[in-house]
C-alpha cells in the first residue's frame, strides 16, 4: 500500500508541476470548446444538406442538391471511417507543405483544433440527422401547407425540436471529444496528458499522471450526471419509467 502511494499519491512530486499541468489542463479545455464550436456547425450543416430533397424544384436545382447530398454523405463517411489519430498526424506532416500561407502558419493547437473538428463534425452530423428524422412529418406537412418553403420550415419547425431532442448524445460526444485531446501530444500539443507525462519522466513518478486523471474527473463528471439529468428529464416528460430487468 506504501508503495502505491509513493508512486501515484506522492504530493512532493507532483508540487513542482502542478503549474504545467494546470495550464495544460486549461488548453485541453480550450481545444475541446473550440473544436466543438466548429463541429457543431459543420455537424449542422451536414445534417441539412444530407436530408434536403429537391421536390418540384428546376432541374438546375436539382443537380446541386444532389452534389450537396452526395459530398455530405462522401464527408460524413470518410470521416467515420478515419482514426482522429491518423487525421491529426496526416494534417500535421502535411499542412506546412501545402503553400497555403494560412495553413504554412498554423501551428501546432491550430491543426489539433482543425483536426478535431473535421472528425467530430462527422459523428455530430448523424446525431442531428437523427433528431431532424426524429420530427413527425406531418408538422412538416402542416408548417408547408401554412405557406412556409423548405428552408423556413427546418430552420423554424424542425431544427429547434430537433436539437433538444439530442441534447444527451451531443453531451456524451463532448466528453468523448474532451478526452481525444489527449491525442494532440503526439504533435507535440502541451496538453493536461502531454503535461503530465513530461513531468513524470522528469520525476520518475506517476504522480502527475493521476493530477491529469484528477482534472479529466472534475471536468467530465459533473458532464456525466448532467446527461443523466437529460436522459431523465426526458424519460419523465414522455412517461415513461426505468427499464427493471427481473
Amino acid at each position: 500500500m506504501g508503495t502505491i502511494r509513493e508512486l501515484f499519491f506522492s504530493w512532493d512530486d507532483v508540487r513542482p508541476y502542478i503549474g504545467p499541468i494546470l495550464h495544460g489542463f486549461w488548453l485541453t479545455i480550450k481545444v475541446t470548446f473550440t473544436a466543438l464550436l466548429f463541429a457543431a456547425a459543420g455537424g449542422m450543416t451536414l445534417a441539412v444538406l444530407r436530408q434536403t430533397r429537391t421536390g418540384r424544384a428546376s432541374r438546375p436545382r436539382r443537380v446541386l442538391t444532389w452534389i450537396a447530398r452526395a459530398v455530405a454523405v462522401t464527408y460524413i463517411d470518410l470521416f467515420r471511417g478515419l482514426p482522429a489519430l491518423l487525421v491529426i498526424v496526416l494534417l500535421y506532416v502535411s499542412l506546412p507543405f501545402m503553400g497555403v500561407p494560412y495553413f504554412s502558419g498554423m501551428g501546432a493547437f491550430g491543426v489539433g483544433v482543425l483536426a478535431l473538428s473535421l472528425v467530430y463534425a462527422a459523428y455530430l452530423a448523424e446525431i442531428f440527422r437523427a433528431g431532424i428524422e426524429s420530427v413527425e412529418r406531418g408538422q412538416v406537412e402542416a408548417a408547408r401547407s401554412l405557406g412556409m418553403s423548405g428552408g423556413q420550415t427546418m430552420r423554424r419547425i424542425v431544427l429547434p425540436q430537433a436539437v433538444r431532442r439530442v441534447v444527451p448524445p451531443l453531451m456524451n460526444e463532448f466528453i468523448i471529444l474532451s478526452k481525444d485531446t489527449s491525442l494532440l501530444s503526439t504533435i507535440a500539443v502541451s496538453e493536461v496528458v502531454g503535461a503530465a507525462r513530461d513531468a513524470q519522466s522528469l520525476s520518475l513518478n506517476s504522480t502527475p499522471l493521476t493530477a491529469a486523471a484528477i482534472c479529466y474527473l472534475v471536468f467530465t463528471l459533473p458532464l456525466t450526471r448532467l446527461v443523466d439529468h437529460f436522459i431523465e428529464r426526458d424519460r419523465r416528460r414522455s412517461g415513461g419509467g426505468p427499464v427493471v430487468i427481473p
